[in-house]
C-alpha cells in the first residue's frame, strides 16, 4: 500500500529525503499494539492539540482544548478567531465519499478547498488534497520535516511523541494553511470523540451513518459507536445526520441537543430521490423539507449505488448550511458539475477488460459496506444471468462472516486471498469456515493477491463480473493491476 519513492520524481535528492520523511512517519505506527489495543487505543487529543498550538496553528483548535494549556490562554486576545471553516465528517461509512463532495462541490464554486482523508490507497499524498490535487513530493517533504522538528521536541517533553495519524492530521492543516485555502474538509479517522481531527473548530459536523466496525475500540453496540461518532458535535456547531436506525439516531439526537446542536436529519429535514441511470451512477434531486434548506433537482451523480445518493444529499445539506455562516456562495451548477464528474477511488470503481469481462473494486470492509454494494449490483441486475465472481480478504480486525453470507448469495465463484503490504491481515484458509453450507459455488483459495485476480480473469467467461471487496489494502494491491488490463 505505501510506496517510499515519490510519484514522478527524477530527482535524487529529493528521492531519498522522501523516502526519510515516510520511513520517519511510518516507524509510528505499531500494527500489533492497534489490532490489540483491547479498547485502550493511544488516544491523545491534549497532545494533538500540543502539536497544532507548536505549528503555529492555534486558530483551527477549539477553544475548549487551549484551557489550561502552558502558554496559550483560553481566549487569546492576540489571536484573531478562526476564519477558514471546517466541514468535519464521521461515520462508520460514507464519510470518505462525502468529505470527497463536499470538497468538490465547494472546489467546482471556487472556493479553494482542503480535504483530508484517509486511508489512502497508493501514496500518502493521496490524504492530502488542495481543489482535489495531491499534495506534491516537495511540498510533503518540507511539511514533514516541519512536524518533524516539532515531534523531536514534543518526545522529550511531557506531551510524548506524536502518533502517525497525529502527526498526518498535523501536516493536512499546515498544508491547507500555506495553502491559503478557504475552507476545509476534515474526515475522521476513528470513532470521533478521541480522533485527532476532533481537536478542530468546526463550522458543521456530519455524522453519515452509524455500523459496527471497530468494536475493539468503539464499543460493541451501535449505541455506543453512535455516542463516539457523535463526539464530533460541538456546542451550537450545526449537526447534518444520516443515521435513521432508531438507537442510534436517539444518541446522536441527545448529544447534539445537550450541545445546543440544530441538527438536520435525513428523511425528515431533506431527502434525496433517484433513479440510476441507464449506465453507471444516478439522476437525483434534493428535497428540502426545512426552510434553512434549498431544494435542487436535475442532479447526474457520477458515483454508483443508492448508498452513494444518500451520501450526496448529505455533502449538499452540509454544503448549504456552511454557506449560511460564510461570505461565500454556491451556485446550484456548481453542484451539478462537481457531482456529475466526481470520482472516489475503490469505491465500486469500474473496470471494463476485453472480452466483454466487467470489474469492480471496492474497498467495503465491514457488513454495512458489504450489504450496499450487494444491493448496488442487484440494482443493476446482480448475477441473474451472468457468472459473477469475488475476490474476498479482510482484515483480522475484522468480523468476516456476514460479510462473506452476503457475497455468496451473489457469487458463483468465490476466490479467497489476503493482502500483502500489512500484517494485520486473514488467513485466506480460516476464511473457509464462514461459507455457508448450503452455498454451491466454485472455491478457490490463492493467497497471492495478484494471482487471485489473475485466475480470476482467466476463467472469466463473456458478460461476466468480477468483484474484489474485503479492504482498503486489498484494493490498493490490485487496482492498478486491473487499470493496467482494462479496454
Amino acid at each position: 500500500m505505501t510506496h517510499f519513492s515519490p510519484a514522478g520524481v527524477t530527482n535524487p535528492q529529493l528521492s531519498k529525503r522522501y523516502a526519510k520523511a515516510m520511513e520517519f512517519l511510518y516507524d509510528r505506527i505499531n500494527y500489533e499494539k492497534l489490532a490489540n489495543s483491547g479498547g485502550k487505543y493511544p488516544f491523545r487529543l491534549r497532545r494533538m492539540v500540543e502539536l497544532l498550538v507548536r505549528l503555529d496553528l492555534t486558530r483551527l483548535v477549539h477553544p475548549s482544548h487551549l484551557e489550561g494549556l502552558a502558554k496559550v490562554p483560553a481566549t487569546p486576545e492576540n489571536t484573531p478567531q478562526q476564519t477558514v471553516p471546517i466541514v468535519h465528517i464521521a461515520g462508520t461509512k460514507g464519510k470518505g465519499s462525502t468529505a470527497t463532495m463536499v470538497a468538490s462541490v465547494l472546489t467546482a464554486a471556487g472556493i479553494k478547498t482542503g480535504a483530508y482523508t484517509s486511508p489512502h490507497l497508493h501514496r500518502l499524498e493521496e490524504r492530502f488534497r488542495v481543489d482535489g490535487l495531491l499534495c506534491e513530493p516537495a511540498e510533503l517533504v518540507g511539511l514533514v520535516d516541519r512536524v518533524r522538528s516539532v515531534a523531536n521536541e514534543m518526545a522529550k517533553d511531557d506531551a510524548g511523541e506524536p502518533t502517525f495519524f497525529e502527526l498526518t492530521t498535523a501536516i493536512a492543516l499546515l498544508h491547507f494553511h500555506l495553502s491559503k485555502c478557504q475552507a476545509i474538509v476534515l474526515e475522521v479517522g476513528l470513532g470521533g470523540r478521541l480522533d485527532s481531527t476532533n481537536v478542530c473548530l468546526s463550522t458543521v459536523s456530519v455524522i453519515t451513518s452509524i455500523g459496527l466496525d471497530h468494536q475493539h475500540v468503539l464499543g460493541d453496540t451501535k449505541e455506543l459507536i453512535a455516542a463516539e461518532k457523535a463526539g464530533i458535535i460541538k456546542s451550537g456547531v450545526p449537526v447534518v445526520c444520516g443515521v435513521t436506525e432508531t438507537g442510534p439516531q436517539a444518541v446522536i439526537e441527545e448529544i447534539a441537543l445537550a450541545n445546543n446542536a440544530t441538527l438536520y436529519q435525513i428523511d425528515q429535514d431533506f431527502s434525496v430521490q433517484s433513479q440510476p441511470n441507464q449506465d453507471w451512477g444516478s439522476q437525483i434531486s434534493f428535497d428540502a423539507n426545512n426552510s434553512a434548506l434549498q431544494s435542487i433537482a436535475d442532479i447526474n451523480l457520477s458515483l454508483e449505488g443508492i448508498h452513494q445518493t444518500r451520501n450526496a444529499s448529505l455533502a449538499i445539506a452540509a454544503i448549504q448550511i456552511l454557506m449560511q455562516q460564510t461570505t461565500h456562495s454556491v451556485e446550484n451548477d456548481a453542484y451539478r458539475l462537481a457531482l456529475a464528474n466526481v470520482t472516489c477511488e475503490g469505491r465500486i470503481e469500474r473496470y471494463r477488460l476485453p472480452g466483454d469481462v466487467t470489474v469492480l473494486i471496492d474497498a467495503a470492509h465491514n457488513d454495512d459496506s458489504i450489504a450496499a454494494l450487494c444491493d448496488a449490483i442487484n440494482v443493476r441486475g446482480g448475477s441473474a444471468s451472468q457468472p459473477m465472481t469475488f475476490i474476498f480478504g479482510t482484515s483480522i480486525d475484522k468480523v468476516a462472516e456476514p460479510m462473506i453470507r452476503r457475497i455468496t448469495k451473489l457469487a458463483d465463484t468465490l476466490v479467497l486471498t489476503q493482502f500483502t503490504s500489512n500484517p494485520r491481515f486473514t488467513d485466506p484458509e480460516s476464511l473457509r469456515n464462514y461459507i455457508p453450507t448450503s452455498w454451491q459455488g466454485t472455491l478457490m483459495v490463492e493467497p497471492d493477491p495478484l494471482t487471485a485476480c489473475r485466475i480470476a480473469v482467466e476463467k472469466a467467461t463473456p458478460g461476466s463480473t468480477i468483484v474484489l471487496c474485503g479492504s482498503f489494502f486489498l484494493a490498493a494491491e490490485t487496482r492498478q493491476w486491473f487499470a493496467a488490463q482494462k479496454l
